[in-house]
This record gives C-alpha cells, structure tokens and sequence, in this order.
C-alpha cells in the first residue's frame, strides 16, 4: 500500500475509492442543496424585506433540534439493520421525510407575516435532517482512513459549496424568475437525487472497535464521550473555533444587501461564482499546505490570512457604488484565505472522533460546531448593529486570529490523548477478537474495510 501523502487525484485512482467518494460526497450535496436556499438565502429575503438585524434571531431557532441531537445519536448509532446497512437504515427514511417537509413550505410564500409558520416547519424539518445527520457522519467517519481524512475534509468542503452554488445561483434564479413553490420542489428533488449513490453503494461493515463494542453488548454512550480526556479538550476548541469562524460568513449576505445589492443579483452574480471558484481553489491550496505543513502549522499561516481577508471588505462598504466586479473579487478573497482554517480543523474533527462510536462523537463534534455558529448570527447581528459593519467586521477578524493561535497552542496535546485512546481501543478489539476465536464464546469478527 502507498505511504504517501493521499492528494486530491487519488480519490479517482479506482472504481472502489470514487465509488466511496462519490457517496459521501453526494449525500452531504444533498443535505446542503435545500439547507443553503433556505438556511442562507431566507436571511437576505427577510432583511430585503425589512427585517431588523436585531430580529435575526428567529433564524437560531430551526437549529435547536441540531443542537439536541447528541441526547438520540447513540440510538442512530447503535441500531440498524446490518442487511441494509446500520447507517442506511436511517439515512433512507429521513430522507424520505426531510424532502417531504421541505416541499411542505411551497404552501406558503415566505412574507413577514407567515415568517412564524416557515420557522416552524423548518424546525420540524431539522428533526428529521438531524437524525439523517448523525447516521451520515458516522458513515463519513468509518469511510475514510487517517490518511484521507485531509482530501476528505477538501472534497467535503468543495462539494458542499458546489452544493450551495447550485442553490445560490440556480435554485434562486428558479426563485426569481417562477417562484417559491418551484424552487422549494427543486430543492426537495434534489435532496432525494443526490442521496441515491450513497442508497446505492454497499456499505461496509463497521470498524473492528465498533463492532468489538457491539459484540460485547455495549451501546454507544454520549456519557463516554464527555467523560473522556481528549473531549474535555476538542469541545470547547471546536466551540471557539466554530464560532470565530462564522462571524464573518454568517453576516455576509445582509452585509452586500446593506451595500446595495439585492438577493437575484446576490446569489447569482456574486456568491454562486465566487463561492465555485473559491473553495476549488482553496481546499486545493489547502491539501497542498496540509501534505508539507501538517495541520498545526496550516492553522498557524492561516492566522496572517484574516487581515487581508477582513480589509478588503471593510474597504467595499466605504464605496459609493461598489460595482460588481469588486464585491465578486472581495468575496472570492474571502472564501479563498478562510479555506486553510476551515479545511484543517475539519479534518482534525475526522480523525478526533473515536471509530467505536463514530456517529455519536462526530456528530457531537458537530452541533458544538453549529450552536457556535448559530450563537455567531445572533450575536453578530446584535454587534453589527451596535458597532457598525466595519468595525464588526475588524474585531471578527481579531478574534478568528487568536482563535488559530489557540488551535495551534493544544493541537499536539489532543493528537497524543487521540492517538492513546485509539491504541487502547484498538488492542481491546483485537484482544476481544483472539480470544473470542480461542474459547468459541464469541465470533471472530472481520476486519472493517
């Protein structure tokens, strides 16, 4: 087996390795085609409406199930049935249900007086997309070997925005141009199409921890995931990093409204384009970076990215008329700069994540990364309207930096409790496994692939 470095092109090597790819990818563009349309685009509709920056709270609210989801993820992670598959078991009915919602909103057009009866269904809808994300994360976890969870966390990132490409560009032209029924059933069609690689392809059986775990009559435990060393560190860096993060990206959109563009030429004509090109570019510059700097240090040269991606904004908001070539360059810099940070600490969460429960541990890791994220819109909307956007955008780039310092500062001392943990589990397993072969009390249990 090649040692090497694992670079972008090898995802494409063989028929087993693309086919593997190809059904992570498409069932996190399915997940993101309606979630970028509503969860993004419905902020600058609202705020085109008239809605104050000090209200965008309400938009937090459809995120509270994602932010209980840890307390039934050890039940998505340790039922299913293993002819489908544990993690397709989930994944297909929810699916099946999410899309069912979200065409659910085509009854009513997304106006100040119906905004309570669009949150709430987007609420509902979120109960049954998080339950399909727990299963997806797991899914993504035990895929993806230590030595492709860099590409895996570019491909993933790179996806993703082609994913809300499509919804900023094409779902809210459909928008623009035939309404709001149309894009809500396009963008529900598109959930269901691009989950089907991930329906289709054989899913294999779980990691040796997990299924040493399952062998035992142990079920996954959120307890033990709080309960360890290395959480009690990854958490509160995921929630800071999280946050800092999404100050910047969260607001954007209200931001070029208050500049002067509208939502048809904001998707389209700026975010569509900018967002395509600019994660291609810098999850490519960031797999790059990774193979000769390594995680730590890639965070570290990312931190002398913020203030050149923070003043040129602060710049276009000083302009008259900004023209449009302008805010495109602006926004393509500030996807390209961010994409070192981003991709880096996504793939760091890959590996943190324990194979004996990997979608409870990953999903954990997740809805502290999206209540972060959530709190950075509600408290970003409250400073920007205190401060103003240029110095909201400033200390946004003040705190991003000092969160890649203290990144930098723990990263090794959570590789090492990761690293000792896995070799706990890992000896635990294949100790389980001999004896079991030995005494026949047990199965000997096949190795993941």
């Amino acid at each position: 087996m090649n040692a090497g470095p694992f670079r972008m092109r090898d995802a494409f090597a063989d028929g087993p390795t693309f086919w593997k790819f190809s059904a992570i990818l498409g069932l996190r563009m399915g997940q993101v085609f309606p979630a970028a349309f509503f969860g993004l685009m419905l902020t600058a509709v609202y705020r085109e409406q008239g809605l104050a920056l000090d209200m965008f709270w309400v938009f937090m609210i459809p995120s509270v199930p994602t932010w209980l989801r840890p307390l039934w993820a050890p039940w998505v992670d340790g039922l299913g049935s293993r002819r489908l598959g544990l993690r397709k078991t989930w994944i297909i009915p929810c699916t099946l249900f999410g899309a069912a919602a979200y065409l659910s909103l085509a009854a009513f057009e997304p106006t100040l007086d119906a905004l309570a009866i669009i949150i709430t269904i987007l609420t509902i809808k979120t109960t049954f997309m998080t339950t399909q994300d727990i299963a997806i994360d797991g899914y993504i976890v035990e895929n993806l070997s230590d030595r492709e969870r860099g590409v895996g966390a570019a491909v993933i990132d790179i996806a993703t925005n082609v994913a809300q490409f499509t919804s900023w560009a094409g779902v809210a032209w459909v928008y623009g141009v035939y309404g709001w029924s149309a894009a809500v059933a396009l963008s529900a069609g598109l959930l269901v199409l691009f989950s089907i690689p991930g329906v289709l392809r054989r899913e294999p059986p779980p990691p040796l921890q997990a299924q040493h775990r399952r062998a035992r009559g142990e079920r996954p435990s959120l307890l033990a995931l709080l309960r360890r060393p290395d959480t009690r560190i990854i958490i509160p860096l995921t929630a800071l990093t999280s946050f800092g993060f999404a100050l910047i990206p969260s607001l954007y959109v209200a931001y070029l409204v208050d500049v002067g563009f509208r939502v048809r030429e904001i998707g389209p004509l700026i975010l569509a384009p900018a967002t395509l090109l600019g994660t291609i570019l810098g999850a490519s510059l960031t797999v790059w970076t990774l193979n000769r700097l390594g995680y730590k240090r890639t965070v570290l040269f990312s931190s002398f990215l913020l203030i050149p991606t923070v003043v040129p904004i602060i710049w276009m908001g000083t302009l008259e008329d900004p023209g449009l070539l302008v805010v495109f360059l602006v926004t393509l810099n500030g996807i390209i700069l961010p994409s070192f940070m981003g991709v880096a600490v996504a793939a760091s969460r890959l590996k943190w994540s324990s194979k004996t429960q990997a979608g409870t541990d990953y999903t954990a890791f997740v809805v502290v990364a999206t209540m972060a994220a959530s709190a950075a819109l509600g408290v970003g909307g409250a400073l920007a309207d205190a401060v103003g956007w240029a110095w909201y955008f400033a200390l946004a780039g003040a705190f991003v930096t000092g969160c890649c310092f203290v990144f930098y500062a723990l990263f090794d001392r959570i590789e090492a409790l990761v690293d000792r943990r896995d070799a706990v589990e890992v000896a635990g397993a294949l100790n389980g496994q001999q004896a079991g072969g030995r005494d026949g009390s047990a199965t000997a249990l096949p190795a993941a692939r």
